[in-house]
């Protein structure tokens, strides 16, 4: 590898060095760590190895480790060494660096490169510059040497050495020590010398038994075999050399004595047999430094604990004034500051410069230096010299979670420092916003004045830090302060042409106004007029504090089938007392007109209109009721008598809707009523209810905690209610309200079935939807006043903004109601600029929660990078959903459901179609695809193409067959998803870079998915289970198995951000059938798989046909069979939430014969754990989900222990629900295969549980 420069600090490769004799050298530049170029030949160039030969542009990088002696003949030739180039030989003092312009080649400097800010360093850690010491010598040429470029040659007689340039100048060497290594005095001290270094406990022995060698005999450094020997780690060799009378105790010139020597090195054996001799370990060299401050500054944490454990004095400071605490902290030693932490060293010791370990650690970025620190008690109430506190160090050197950590941990946020400025200004200097926010909401004073004159304010708006600006001035910054040249801050943002920040600045100077006050108010014909002065600023930010309003409106979601009354009873409620009286009559007569209507179009329907539909194998229902059925859903804002406001959402009972209703649904701080009809027979009324309630449950996502009994902390407000009692000629009862005992049985039967999912209430409201002043229906208004109140108690209070808004909007919407959409940007911008140009990200995502809550928006995440603010959910739910899904545009519509813009730019010409596009693929409706060149949209929903014959008809070339059943355990769920699934497939494809070999077909609830030589066919099979089936050549094993993998996933995923709530099993297909082409193919439950897995059979088998479970489930494929892992061999943390909550619905409820959660633990052999977990009456959290958290943290707690121990306790339905909803298999790639497979695009789902886009559902 050829490099110009070799730079100190870059590594790039590593060689064993075979030859100490030479190595050469290019340019070495000081770049604060131990680097040194070598060439080829070489590795390790250790400190003080001789540097010869020519120069050369070959070269490598290697660090420099340690100091090696020299040889006695040597040389050097420089090429061109920069002023500060450092040569470590450890006999060299510590020496300070500092500002030295003139240096003379083979000088020791007292200072090496100058630098603005000069710290500590140690050359044999990395990250060491700038620097502050150096525990080194120093070789360096002046500038005026450097910049010309002259070669020098060390040349070294008995009587000097002199450095002899090309061009024959002579320098001669001041102080050799400083270039290499010392000449030994004798040849047998450095034979002696080197056998200590290197551990020859034989060639020791025989030096000293040839000579009567002084043992304690030193250097002219002061150091002796001992050190040697310490250095190197050679326990044996000390105790050698201690036998032959030498003293442990001495010292080399420094004052190290062999402790020391060992510690730098992190040899702890050594250490303890030193203190076991007698040696201290506290002894303190010239410089101050203990064993124990070595330790800590070259990170040997192991000796740093033993030193501790040995009782050294942890609180020893060197000449610096430095603890070992420092130097850990200092470096980053997280560990080791635990140790001196535990060992009780003081943490608030100050050095020479006012620092204390805490000041280090944050001014250096090791954040677990700073928790250690903070979590032992260390002070934050003192500064160093400059007044600086550790927040200050944070700040300036943008460390922005260690300011974060500090001010939580009660940093004091205005104090000062010599220059006047507080944390605030260093913090806004460098922009570092949730610094800035976090400061200001602990009440920091954002008005100090530095000694310049300046504010945080000054700082922000001339850096361009927009947020913080807004930030500081919601905390009260003060605008109109001008710094020492009278300039203000929005002088400052548009002399650096910041505009934006001036405009706002501008908006919070006060207006003047003028109001109109009469002379005499018993005469107001006269008047006069009086100024007064507006303080906009206090207005923006009163709007941003909560206040102690609740919200004013929350949702009431309406729902049933056609035909039950939804319609009529939400206008009912909607009546005054007035109106009321007269709207039975009129009700009464337009539904028998409507009823007769209905008759006549729905005999001319069967006649001209859906007979294609009704064709199809399909359990969909496109019929509609009567002409009036609720499009979408039709969302009002109405004032109900007693009730209040309420956003009122009726979901359509026509089914084509249904697949869309997952976008709407989810939210929990609303209210839900099913309406069901007494008209209906009981059993079509209790399927109806129990649809209804299944659907809901399936699209709210469920959370941790698991309470008890599987129990959800917040669980959904529903309402059951029974229409036409009227027509069912119910009975009243002494109030003079409908009752029906038919209507309650069904209500308790729904409370005990759903308990776990819903707060049902306890009251079934029977009515006649058109009387609007009966006293069913002003019980109903009533009991939905308490609902709202009790929902309302649980959400946080509303902010003035959000009020502001509310009354913004209808002008906003009327402005656009041919397209009532921003994106997020444009809301956002909306909202600074027409209502509080203060509030900040977080206001604005508090502001479209509630709006969302109050249904005054819909918020919509999309793929593209700016998700989407639906002003008026009418338009999106009713005109434009509503419109399409319609029974009059699906008798019309095309049959492939493909439209190009210009098609659907007719269907909708009031609105941009692109634009229009662009929100239903939010919502999953559509998908942009290529037809023959051109582009259109795809809607799978509206497709109603029948399958073609031979899309799965046998091939030779195609052998290798597999499949999955996905099966809901609710039924009628899947067949309205099925759409979505589609529209995600048609998404994957596209993921794929258009890549030729990939081809999808898509008809009415199936797919087929083409890549390569492999194929997929996806197919919706009796309206409640997808099969998924693959097929490719002999050969595709391992790759079949993933792209079925992929598949599944895909499928997974869409029902996992529709219905979240809904339990899939995943069902292996017969490969055997799939291959023969067999029809209904078999599909192995997981309860089967799990059983096999139990008894020890890996063979399944269906009409006496047995097939190999690795073969159904890999394929054949032996690179998938490795990576298997049995569903009885996953850890417990596999189980899913939905298989917790079930065993928590089971064991936490007292057994009579104590076989409970209890008796589990016991045989779990968590004994002890029980009193405490027995004693708490806590029931937020389920005691049995507690018992199985804490056995998964010991070993063997695997799915298959877990239903071992349910047998021995012989609860069968708990052991039955493991093998129902526990995984049966993990492959072990799968995660990582599926992050570049089709699940990528699967997941681009708008509703992640996560999102503020949750609170439109």
């Amino acid at each position: 590898m050829e490099i110009e420069k070799a730079e100190l600090g870059k590594h790039t490769e590593n060689f064993e060095l075979q030859n100490l004799s030479e190595a050469k050298v290019t340019n070495v530049k000081l770049d604060g760590t131990d680097m040194l170029a070598v060439d080829d030949n070489f590795c390790t160039a250790e400190t003080g190895d001789h540097i010869s030969c020519q120069t050369s542009t070959e070269v490598k990088e290697a660090p420099v480790t340690s100091v090696s002696k020299m040889d006695t003949f040597c040389h050097q030739i420089v090429d061109d060494v920069k002023l500060g180039v450092i040569q470590t030989d450890n006999s060299q003092p510590p020496i300070k660096t500092g500002d030295n312009s003139d240096v003379v080649l083979g000088n020791v400097l007292d200072t090496v490169h100058p630098t603005e800010e000069l710290e500590e360093v140690d050359l044999n850690e990395p990250d060491s510059f700038p620097l502050r010491r150096v525990d080194c010598g120093v070789v360096a040429i002046d500038k005026e040497q450097a910049e010309g470029g002259e070669d020098f040659e060390l040349r070294r007689s008995h009587s000097e050495s002199t450095l002899v340039g090309s061009e024959g100048t002579r320098t001669p060497v001041l102080e050799e020590s400083c270039i290499f290594g010392e000449e030994e005095d004798n040849f047998v001290l450095t034979a002696l010398f080197c056998a200590t270094e290197d551990g020859n406990f034989a060639g020791i022995k025989r030096l000293l038994s040839m000579t009567s060698l002084d043992i304690n005999i030193s250097n002219r450094h002061g150091e002796t075999a001992l050190h040697r020997a310490a250095s190197g780690g050679h326990v044996e060799v000390v105790k050698l050399l201690q036998s032959n009378g030498m003293n442990l105790n001495v010292t080399d010139q420094h004052g190290d004595n062999a402790v020391y020597w060992a510690a730098r090195q992190g040899h702890v054996e050594v250490v303890k047999y030193l203190k076991e001799q007698g040696v201290s370990v506290d002894q303190q060299n010239k410089s101050g430094e203990s064993a124990l401050h070595v330790a800590a500054r070259y990170g040997h944490s192991h000796v740093v604990q033993y030193l501790c454990e040995a009782g050294a004095n942890v609180d020893l400071q060197d000449e610096l004034g430095e603890t070992a605490l420092h130097s850990a902290a200092w470096h980053g030693f997280s560990i080791i500051c635990t140790y001196l932490c535990n060992a009780g060293c003081q943490l608030d010791v100050q050095n020479k410069d006012g620092e204390v370990p805490i000041h280090n650690a944050a001014g250096r970025g090791y954040l677990e230096c700073v928790k250690v620190l903070l979590n032992t008690g260390a002070r934050l109430d003192l500064y160093d010299k400059r007044g600086s506190s550790a927040l200050h160090w944070a700040c300036r050197r943008h460390h922005t979670a260690i300011a974060m950590q500090l001010v939580q941990a009660g940093c004091p946020l205005d104090v000062v420092d010599e220059t006047g400025e507080s944390a605030i200004h260093a913090a806004a200097h460098e922009g570092l916003f949730s610094v800035v926010q976090a400061m200001c909401a602990y009440g920091c004073d954002v008005n100090i004045i530095s000694k310049n004159s300046l504010t945080a304010l000054h700082s922000a708006a001339k850096g361009g830090y927009l947020e913080i600006v807004r930030c500081l001035l919601l905390a009260g910054a003060d605008p109109d302060v001008p710094n020492k040249d009278g300039v203000i801050a929005e002088i400052l943002a548009l002399a650096q042409g910041h505009s934006e920040i001036a405009d706002l600045l501008i908006r919070m100077k006060p207006v003047f106004l003028e109001h109109m006050i009469p002379w005499d108010y018993s005469d107001t014909s006269q008047f006069y007029f009086e100024k007064f002065r507006l303080d906009r600023r206090v207005n923006f930010i009163n709007q941003l504090v909560p206040t102690r309003h609740p919200l004013k409106r929350i949702k009431l979601k309406v729902f049933g089938s056609s035909g039950v009354g939804k319609t009529t009873l939400i206008s009912s409620l909607k009546c005054g007392y007035i109106t009321g009286f007269f709207r039975r009559r009129i009700t009464s007569t337009s539904a028998m007109l409507a009823k007769s209507h209905w008759h006549q179009n729905h005999h001319r329907s069967h006649v001209n209109g859906l007979q294609r539909h009704r064709s199809l194998p399909s359990q969909l229902s496109y019929e509609v009721r009567h002409d009036h059925y609720t499009k979408g859903i039709d969302v009002q804002l109405a004032n109900i008598s007693v009730a209040g406001d309420l956003s009122i959402w009726e979901f359509s009972g026509y089914e084509p809707y249904y697949m869309l209703y997952d976008n709407f649904i989810g939210d929990i701080n609303c209210v839900h009523t099913v309406l069901f009809s007494l008209a209906d027979p009981p059993d079509i009324r209790r399927a109806q209810v129990a649809y209804w309630l299944n659907f809901i449950r399936a699209r709210i996502q469920p959370l941790e905690p698991i309470g008890h009994c599987g129990k959800q902390a917040n669980l959904a407000k529903i309402v059951l209610i029974a229409t036409h009692a009227d027509r069912a000629m119910c009975f009243k009862n002494s109030r003079g309200e409908f009752v029906n005992a038919e209507a309650l049985s069904l209500l308790n039967e729904m409370r005990q079935r759903f308990w776990l999912d819903f707060d049902i209430s306890e009251s079934m409201f029977v009515l006649d939807a058109n009387s609007a002043m009966s006293n069913d229906m002003k019980a109903f208004r009533h009991y939905l006043a308490d609902l709202k109140m009790s929902t309302i108690q649980h959400l946080p209070t509303t902010l003035g903004f959000t009020d502001a808004m509310v009354a913004q909007l209808p002008s906003w919407r009327r402005s656009s109601s041919s397209f009532p959409v921003l994106s997020w940007q444009q809301f956002v911008e909306y909202a600074r600029a027409k209502v509080n140009p203060l509030a900040s990200e977080e206001h604005l995502k508090t502001l479209i929660q509630q709006l969302q809550l109050m249904g005054e928006v819909i918020y919509l995440e999309t793929d593209s990078e700016q998700d989407l603010v639906i002003l008026s959910p009418k338009w999106l739910c009713h005109d434009v959903i509503g419109g399409l899904l319609s029974h009059d545009r699906i008798v019309h519509t095309r049959p492939t459901g493909c439209y190009t813009v210009d098609d659907f730019q007719m269907m909708f010409p009031e609105a941009d179609a692109l634009d229009l596009l662009q929100v239903l693929q939010a919502v999953e409706m559509c998908v942009q695809c290529e037809n023959d060149g051109d582009i259109e949209y795809e809607f799978p929903c509206l497709n109603f193409v029948e399958t073609l014959r031979g899309l799965w008809e046998s091939d030779s070339t195609l052998t290798s067959y597999g499949g999955v059943r996905l099966q809901s355990e609710v039924p009628m769920q899947l067949k309205h998803i099925f759409p979505k699934v589609q529209v995600q497939l048609r998404r994957s494809i596209q993921s794929e870079n258009q890549d030729p070999d990939n081809d999808l077909y898509q008809w009415y609830h199936g797919s087929k998915f083409c890549c390569g030589l492999m194929e997929g066919m996806i197919t919706l099979e009796d309206f409640d289970a997808i099969d998924i089936k693959v097929r490719g050549p002999s050969d595709s094993g391992s790759t079949l198995y993933y792209f079925l993998d992929d598949l599944v996933s895909l499928v997974e995923q869409v029902f996992i951000d529709a219905c979240p709530g809904l339990f899939i099993e995943r069902q292996l297909l017969s490969s055997a059938q799939l291959q023969r082409h067999s029809l209904p193919v078999h599909a192995y439950s997981n309860t089967v798989l799990l059983k096999q897995q139990l008894l020890g059979e890996l063979e399944v088998t269906y009409n006496g046909t047995k097939e190999r479970f690795f073969d159904v489930l890999c394929l054949h494929s032996e690179e998938v069979e490795a990576s298997l892992t049995l569903g009885i061999d996953l850890h417990v943390s596999a189980l899913s939430l939905h298989t917790r909550r079930h065993l928590s619905s089971l064991l936490d409820i007292h057994d009579h014969m104590g076989r409970d959660w209890c008796l589990l633990a016991v045989n779990m052999g968590m004994t002890d754990a029980l009193p405490r977990l027995d004693s708490s009456q806590d029931e937020s959290e389920s005691k049995t989900d507690k018992v199985l958290q804490k056995w998964s943290k010991e070993a063997g707690s695997t799915i298959g222990q877990l239903i071992l121990k349910l047998q021995e306790l012989g609860r069968q339905d708990a052991v039955d629900v493991l093998l129902y909803t526990a995984p049966a298999y993990r492959v072990s790639p799968l995660e990582e295969q599926s992050q570049d497979g089709l699940e990528g695009a699967g997941t681009q789902g708008y509703n992640s549980t996560n999102t503020v886009s949750d609170l439109s559902r």
